[in-house]
């Protein structure tokens, strides 16, 4: 009947709409059987995560980067069994490919010429190596990010205990 009803269960109600309107930060809950966190805490009581809630973060995060790696878009193969992917060049770059795919290459498409160029420089430069080079990098950066948090967290549970002071 009025707007402002003092009913406590009415209160409540609302107090989790609240919550759920902001995304940062945001708790969830995970529910598992007896195996699964008798695994959990192996890797607590190894020293390998401080809690569960670091474990839980570290796998969580992980899943994300390997289907977000796993999920990138692929584009459409045409009928010969080729990607066309567009090319930014300077006009005077791609003066020259034109005059060396007319003069040298005998009339094949410039658009050839730059695939067996990008065919050439994979093999040469191994590109298919750097990228998996710099995956891993990200991927040690990750986890030592994660360590360094772990510790960091240590050294402040050890700062409230008294051990260590600043």
């Amino acid at each position: 009947m009025f707007d402002n009803d003092s009913d406590p269960t009415k209160v409540r109600a609302r107090a989790p709409q609240a919550r759920r309107e902001e995304p940062e930060d945001a708790r969830i809950a995970l529910r598992c059987n007896r195996k699964e966190l008798r695994l959990v805490d192996s890797f607590v009581t190894s020293g390998e995560f401080p809690t569960r809630s670091e474990l839980m973060r570290a796998a969580l995060h992980a899943f994300l980067r390997s289907h977000a790696m796993s999920t990138a878009p692929t584009p459409p193969v045409d009928a010969e069994g080729f990607v066309e992917v567009p090319v930014r060049l300077r006009p005077e770059e791609y003066a020259a490919l034109e005059t060396y795919a007319q003069h040298v290459a005998n009339g094949r498409p410039v658009r050839d010429i730059l695939a067996e160029i990008v065919r050439r420089g994979e093999m040469e430069m191994k590109v298919h190596e750097l990228v998996h080079r710099a995956r891993a990098t990200v991927r040690e950066a990750v986890e030592t990010r994660t360590q360094v948090g772990a510790l960091s967290e240590s050294g402040k549970d050890l700062e409230r205990k008294g051990v260590v002071g600043r």
